[in-house]
């Protein structure tokens, strides 16, 4: 190869050394400039997704509280219902309230915390809501019921429970309604449970149920008093009702912590408010 040859050769090598570096650098510069574009859409990309996460929890919180509004007013609905439905008769509409008063005495025993005491009072004041569906011929009856009667009371539970079963609130309040008449001794209804899967509640109520029902007055007979009824219930404890609960119901009783609620059946166990 001639000198001028390779002088030629080594301009054009050269010139690609240079064009190369050129290139580089202009290709690095452009990277540069990506990178910063880049960073600076990560940068909107977080804002977007925090801006659309605050949105979703205000959205969130806004439909929570619409919903909780929306339970509150179907429980007042629920509860509106049972009192109109109960107040022709007298002793249907004191009822609830006095188990409320008698759960709330015997629950104290078992040192019920604030909620679990608020849902057992409402599930003593809506404990009979499905006695809207039994005929007023049933429930003003003052002679014994039939057989086909009394199978017909026996579906209040669930016709109780299936009102509440669209309330999530009310989820316990509802096993409250259903298992309400359940026996310690699993001969009860709708389901026949045993022991203790009946919610310690329902057991509660059932005890001051009974209670309320031997002190009142009712259609079919006379009230007794709050000293006897404690003896009838004892003789049904660990048959029909959970002795531990007919245990602290007499204690409550005893202690006068558990008093008749006012009106005829009043009794000398009652202390001053």
């Amino acid at each position: 190869m001639t000198l001028s040859s390779q002088s030629l050769l080594i301009v054009l090598l050269l010139a690609v050394v240079i064009a190369a570096a050129w290139i580089v650098s202009l290709l690095t510069e452009r990277l540069k400039n990506r990178d910063a574009e880049l960073e600076q859409l990560k940068s909107q990309i977080i804002d977007w997704n925090s801006h659309v996460e605050k949105k979703v929890v205000d959205r969130t919180h806004m439909l929570h509280e619409t919903h909780k509004q929306m339970e509150a007013t179907c429980v007042q609905v629920v509860t509106s219902l049972v009192e109109a439905s109960t107040a022709k008769y007298y002793y249907l509409s004191t009822h609830a309230h006095n188990v409320a008063v008698y759960a709330k005495a015997i629950a104290r025993e078992f040192s019920f915390p604030p909620a679990e005491m608020e849902a057992l009072i409402q599930g003593c004041k809506l404990h009979d809501l499905g006695k809207i569906g039994v005929p007023d011929s049933i429930l003003r009856k003052t002679d014994p019921l039939t057989a086909e009667e009394i199978e017909i009371v026996k579906q209040h539970p669930v016709w109780g429970a299936r009102i509440l079963e669209p309330i999530a609130s009310l989820k316990k309040v509802t096993q409250m309604v259903l298992q309400e008449h359940e026996r310690w001794d699993g001969r009860g209804y709708p389901r026949g449970l045993k022991g203790e899967e009946i919610l310690l509640e329902a057991r509660i109520i059932a005890v001051a149920d009974a209670l309320d029902a031997m002190i009142s007055d009712r259609p079919y007979r006379d009230p007794i008093s709050i000293e006897l009824a404690c003896e009838e219930l004892k003789r049904s404890s660990g048959t029909q009702f959970d002795s531990k609960v007919i245990d602290a119901c007499v204690k409550a009783v005893k202690e006068k912590n558990l008093i008749a609620a006012t009106g005829h059946h009043q009794t000398s166990l009652q202390k001053p408010a």
